[in-house]
């Protein structure tokens, strides 16, 4: 019987969406103790709180399959495919409800990391394309981690100002 061989998009897009969750979801149980409510403090305490799993859904799902890519398709495809796999599996893992400061709203943290992300994943995956002739490779990869990541930055700024 032959083995499974599945397209190098889906693999690499599989690869780098179960290891930013393992890492998004390793740093919110840990940082927040997996208690039953988490009110999130409002300035800087909050963002570092919420950093490591933002920028590990946005950089490393666009990040890592556009640099391995083979094609333009298999770039867009395995980007996507990374962040849907890993922000739907920070979602289910950690439903832990969290107290939005300022805002009077509560939320499950591993939904409130996949939306805080995905406009870095947006963002990067427009860099990829746009930045380099072919958009992927190694360069578009590098464009596409330093976009996403700057912008996840900003996105942490902006949500320690609201909360």
């Amino acid at each position: 019987m032959r083995a499974l061989r599945l397209p190098s998009w889906l693999r690499r897009g599989l690869e780098a969406g179960i290891i930013a969750a393992l890492v998004s979801i390793i740093t919110l149980l840990g940082s927040t103790g997996g208690g039953s409510a988490v009110v999130l403090p409002e300035g800087a305490a909050g963002s570092l709180l919420l950093g490591p799993s933002v920028l590990a859904l946005g950089v490393i799902t666009v990040g890592y399959p556009i640099a391995y890519a083979a094609t333009r398709a298999d770039a867009v495809l395995g980007a996507v495919t990374a962040f849907l796999l890993g922000a739907n599996l920070v979602a289910l893992v950690v439903s832990t409800p969290a107290q939005l400061g300022g805002l009077g709203r509560t939320m499950a943290l591993g939904v409130l990391v996949g939306v805080l992300a995905l406009g870095p994943v947006v963002v990067g995956l427009a860099a990829a394309q746009l930045s380099s002739r072919l958009g992927f490779g190694r360069r578009a990869g590098a464009a596409s981690a330093v976009a996403s990541g700057g912008v996840a930055v900003m996105v942490l700024i902006l949500a320690s100002r609201l909360g």
